[in-house]
């Protein structure tokens, strides 16, 4: 499958532009108007990502970008931006997946991650890689999740993980059994269109589509002050509501990061049963 991927090299920021008019024209919408910003998040594989954005107006910083495609078609790209002497930092997106968002409005209802998308991450940033060490740099620096496409590119590149950024809990609702020992908790649910609960000083949101549902905790859970346990109650409430008003739903997955409520949802999850599936770490590459 690798063979028949091509690569493109392009040093020209007008490249950001000419990706997103792609992007956009792949999803029947119509070209953005430069400088248009248009973000995607970290999957989450859920491939939850860390955000990536499709920059029509380019980067002062960009170095220059690595494009994928089979046959013609708009595979992905890695973007490299530095000063190209010491560190410099790649990012990488999936053009077929940034389509179906942008369509869709959200991010719940990725799929993991195809053969096709490792496949081009490995060519990409093996040349994103060539190329930061042809400019003088002697580390190439990225993130992503370890199951994602930057995983894998990390794995088969040897590059070696430097910190941990972020956490995709996840737990299948219909599977699931509320754990004991949670306190009691007064609950009620948000107010139609939205899908969520408010109560005990906190309040949950949650998008869903298809048979996902998706969090984002630092957009998504307000709960000010509220003590873990009483917080892992509520998501264990929400994800009770989840399996009785959507029971088409197969999987919740939640979007967990450094800096959130003071730790408490991180303390949180597993008390409601959820499980790490997913890390958004950093890697990095010695190019010397």
């Amino acid at each position: 499958m690798k063979r028949d991927i091509s690569l493109e090299w392009d040093s020209d920021p007008a490249i950001g532009e000419r990706h997103a008019t792609e992007v956009y024209a792949s999803g029947g919408l119509p070209a953005p108007t430069p400088p248009s910003r248009t973000s995607s998040t970290a999957d989450i594989d859920a491939d939850v990502d860390v955000d990536a954005e499709v920059d029509a107006s380019g980067s002062g910083d960009r170095i220059g970008t690595v494009t994928a495609r089979r046959a013609g078609r708009l595979l992905g790209w890695v973007s490299i931006d530095g000063d190209g002497e010491a560190g410099v930092a790649a990012q990488g997106e999936r053009a077929d997946r940034l389509a179906r968002r942008l369509v869709r409005g959200s991010y719940a209802g990725d799929a993991p991650a195809t053969a096709e998308e490792r496949d081009a991450f490995v060519l990409m940033y093996r040349r994103a890689a060539e190329q930061a060490r042809a400019v003088g740099a002697r580390v190439l620096h990225w993130s992503g999740t370890d199951t994602g496409p930057e995983g894998t590119a990390a794995r088969a590149l040897a590059a070696r993980v430097t910190g941990e950024i972020a956490r995709i809990w996840t737990v299948d609702p219909n599977g699931w059994w509320a754990p004991g020992g949670l306190p009691a908790v007064r609950v009620r649910t948000l107010p139609p269109p939205r899908v969520g609960l408010i109560g005990e000083g906190a309040e949950l949101t949650v998008s869903v589509e298809d048979d996902r549902a998706y969090l984002n905790a630092g957009e998504a859970i307000t709960a000010p002050g509220v003590a873990a346990d009483i917080l892992g109650a509520l998501i264990a409430e929400l994800v009770e509501s989840i399996r009785r008003n959507h029971p088409d739903v197969r999987e919740l997955a939640v979007f967990e990061f450094d800096g959130d409520t003071e730790g408490a949802v991180r303390q949180a999850l597993p008390l409601a049963g959820l499980r790490i599936e997913h890390r958004v770490l950093d890697f990095e590459l010695a190019l010397d």
